[in-house]
């Protein structure tokens, strides 16, 4: 059972059988309902963002492995939170946020040494972003969509891993 799908919902499953009440409706099993809850959402959304984290943390060892320690990349969970995280590499940051369970969000924040001081700082909502949804499909399977197209976490990383690493060289 180790082959990294997700048996959680079979545990419970199993769980909620062991406590059922037989005293009152003999013979009747009444489960949980089969639409996912929010709790579910919530859930699914903190362990896509660790496979994310997972498959960027791989990739970043094997960049740093290559390139050596000068302008290697830097993975970091961000404070207070139960999944975000982001990469740093020479002062700029590729951030990778919940927005809310099912709503991730994406940001590249370059860092800018000769920043004209007369204009302002982007206010949070001003920074672009990128967003990935959790979408629920058929027979509750959630599936995960960058403007309504599924994605494939092996590719979103070379995708985002290449524009920061192009958008960060120093």
């Amino acid at each position: 059972l180790s082959d990294g799908k997700n048996t959680n919902w079979i545990k419970n499953l199993a769980r909620a059988e062991q406590s059922l009440d037989t005293s009152e409706t003999e013979g009747q099993i009444s489960l949980h309902s089969s639409t996912p809850s929010a709790k579910e959402l919530k859930e699914h959304t903190q362990e896509f963002m660790h496979q994310i984290r997972s498959a960027f943390t791989a990739q970043a060892r094997l960049f740093n492995h290559v390139k050596g320690f000068l302008g290697s990349l830097r993975i970091y969970g961000i404070a207070d939170t139960h999944a975000d995280f982001m990469l740093f590499r020479h002062g700029h940051k590729l951030i990778f946020s919940v927005k809310k369970p099912g709503l991730i969000s994406i940001q590249i924040k370059l860092h800018h040494q000769n920043h004209p001081q007369s204009q302002p700082a982007p206010t949070k909502e001003e920074e672009p972003a990128d967003f990935i949804k959790g979408e629920w499909g058929p027979f509750n399977e959630l599936k995960w969509t960058y403007n309504n197209q599924r994605i494939n976490i092996d590719f979103l990383v070379r995708y985002y891993m290449t524009m920061f690493i192009k958008n960060s060289v120093k």
